[in-house]
């Protein structure tokens, strides 16, 4: 029910906004080359036993000059080592969202995404265990750094599906990136 509510309120939500973008000048006429955007973010971290690397590549295409609606892939690998109950052990996170962003103010853009993330996890005396599926919603808030038609973008998510079992280890998610337009 939490999905279905936030995809209306994101649907409504860039109907409303894109109505009122559309009575702003902008100048002229993009090509559709200039409208395709390719990027994405690349996450690395250690923390005691711990070591982590992922990356998330993404396309996108700007339906307006404020509007972008794009898909994003992503792979995370999370390695533990010598734990005392299941030893040395691995998670592995493959995952896909459609997004769609909506800038408000010079380079300040509010963002939801609906994520499908599969997680498998296998180690030495866990053997391989079954994937197990999880659905994130997130909504935020975020700020691009133009540099022409590209951008490098800074955005806080919040997780609406955020539970204990998430695989995520706060409902907040904070991602850097950078994005190539054509």
């Amino acid at each position: 029910m939490k999905r279905i509510i936030s995809i209306v309120f994101a649907l409504l939500l860039t109907v409303t906004l894109s109505s009122q973008v559309q009575a702003q000048d902008f100048g002229g006429p993009e090509s559709m080359r200039h409208k395709v955007v390719v990027g994405g973010d690349f996450n690395l971290g250690f923390n005691g036993n711990s070591f982590y690397v992922g990356v998330s590549p993404q396309a996108g295409f700007r339906l307006t000059r404020s509007l972008e609606l794009g898909l994003r892939v992503g792979y995370d690998l999370y390695y533990h080592y010598r734990d005392y109950y299941y030893g040395n052990y691995f998670c592995h996170y493959f995952s896909a969202a459609a997004y769609a962003n909506f800038e408000v103010f010079r380079g300040i853009y509010l963002q939801v995404e609906d994520e499908e993330l599969c997680q498998l996890v296998s180690g030495h005396t866990i053997g391989t265990n079954a994937p197990t599926w999880y659905n994130s919603v997130f909504a935020g808030i975020g700020y691009r750094q133009y540099w022409g038609n590209s951008y490098t973008y800074y955005s806080v998510l919040y997780n609406l599906s955020w539970d204990y079992y998430s695989p995520y280890a706060s409902p907040f998610v904070v991602r850097v990136g950078y994005c190539y337009g054509f």
